[in-house]
């Protein structure tokens, strides 16, 4: 199994996720209010680059049936009924709607991988359920880490980290990328204590 990692998302095109599985990681928070929504019992979730694109969809859907949801810089949007925290992802606020998802850079990173074969969302609460699905499709894989306005972020890079160390068996292959190894290299310094790495990051204090 290849295993590529990409540490933001902005240099992301086609040609590097078709044919392959792929697990966008937007830790804080995308990917984590995403599976907090689904797990409370929202029908969908639909990303999506920019508030235009968000209007266009929900202007084909009865407004009983969706909430907008999303944040531009870590505020949220006017007009909007939700932000991006996952705790606002309640089984009251959700269930049986529609999320439309709209942030600075989960969903921009979701639909720049959009051409995958297989579109996986990676977080720290769903990593279990990630390497079943990649096992199980068996396809080589590529790691898309959000990141922070185009930059590294190092809640996403521990995260792809740990993917990358049970996809691995916690060992490092002889050969390797660059990414690959910063990732794996970083969870193996902080895993002992992961979530006093995640208060380190720019994103955790903003």
């Amino acid at each position: 199994m290849d295993v590529e990692v990409f540490l933001t998302s902005a240099t992301v095109e086609d040609d590097d996720v078709k044919g392959r599985t792929v697990v966008v990681i937007d830790v804080l928070r995308a990917c984590s209010t995403i599976v907090t929504a689904l797990a409370n019992g929202a029908r969908a979730v639909l990303p999506v680059a920019d508030m235009a694109e968000a209007g266009r969809i929900a202007s084909n859907l009865n407004r009983s049936v969706y909430r907008l949801g999303g944040e531009r810089e870590g505020t949220k949007i006017d007009g909007y009924d939700l932000g991006n925290s996952p705790r606002a992802y309640t089984r009251e606020a959700v269930e049986g709607r529609d999320v439309i998802l709209n942030t600075t850079n989960g969903t921009v990173a979701l639909t720049r991988a959009s051409a995958a074969e297989e579109l996986l969302v990676g977080c720290f609460l769903n990593v279990e359920r990630v390497i079943e699905r990649i096992e199980a499709a068996g396809r080589d894989v590529t790691i898309v880490c959000a990141g922070q306005s185009n930059r590294i972020s190092l809640e996403d890079t521990l995260c792809a980290g740990l993917l990358l160390h049970r996809l691995w068996d916690g060992e490092e292959p002889d050969v390797t990328t660059d990414t690959a190894h910063v990732a794996f290299s970083q969870y193996r310094r902080d895993r002992d204590d992961v979530a006093q790495a995640l208060r380190r990051s720019d994103n955790a204090r903003r």
